[in-house]
């Protein structure tokens, strides 16, 4: 779990690419050479979700528990990394219809407005299909989607890796147990994490 957290956070020119090698117990290794995993998916449940599915389609011994279309036997935890609240209100139409490429890749840098509004529209998508599908599936129980939307000043810099920075964040995540799953329900993240 180490590695794949440092592969996905290895931001490009923020941090290095990641390397790491897994052993399958049988002397099958396979080498991993990771950056940014929002790169790929900003929300990559999505992903993780079709290669487990696909694989127990294949009958891999390993995935044997999820017979097809039945996600009781999925357990699904989603960890977001954050966004500002209200990203959809950020910038109005009017605003931004003169724009160029340098405005939507560098106004207002960092976070571009173009890298915001894609990983952001990207993850509620992703979240809101599996939640669906989830619930379709009555596996509700099964999908835990952990997300802040309000994060202000400096807990939204990527490279602000301040000591007073960091205690923020930490706080942050402490009070992002504290919440509830779904915005009236009555168990809170910490809650839905230990059941």
């Amino acid at each position: 779990m180490s590695d794949i957290c440092y592969g996905t956070a290895a931001a490009e020119i923020y941090f290095p690419p990641y390397h790491f090698v897994t052993d399958d117990g049988k002397g099958n290794q396979t080498d991993f050479n990771l950056v940014d995993g929002g790169t790929a998916a900003a929300n990559p449940a999505l992903v993780a979700l079709s290669i487990a599915s696909r694989r127990a389609a294949e009958e891999d011994p390993a995935f044997a528990s999820i017979k097809k279309l039945n996600y009781t036997g999925v357990l699904l935890l989603s960890l977001g990394t954050g966004t500002t609240r209200d990203v959809d209100k950020t910038y109005t139409a009017e605003e931004t219809a003169g724009w160029g490429a340098y405005e939507w890749l560098f106004h207002n840098y960092p976070p571009s407005p173009l890298l915001q509004f894609s990983n952001t529209g990207g993850s509620y998508m992703n979240d809101y299909y599996i939640a669906t599908l989830f619930h379709a599936l009555s596996a509700d129980k099964n999908y835990l989607r952990i997300q802040e939307y309000a994060l202000t000043g400096s807990t939204t810099a990527m490279d602000d890796a301040t000591e007073a920075n960091m205690n923020l964040l930490v706080q942050v995540g402490e009070n992002l147990l504290k919440k509830p799953v779904f915005e009236k329900g009555p168990e809170t993240n910490e809650e839905a994490l230990k059941r």
